[in-house]
């Protein structure tokens, strides 16, 4: 009934992901502060 399971490459691929989306939003707030402060 569940997703089928994801090969080594998948996780991989998801865990880059994710790293680019949390420095893209560190460094997007980072911007920010620096702009106004």
């Amino acid at each position: 009934a569940g997703p089928p399971p994801a090969g080594p490459g998948h996780s991989i691929a998801a865990l880059v992901l994710g790293i680019l989306l949390i420095l893209l939003i560190v460094g997007g707030n980072g911007l920010v502060c620096l702009s106004v402060c």
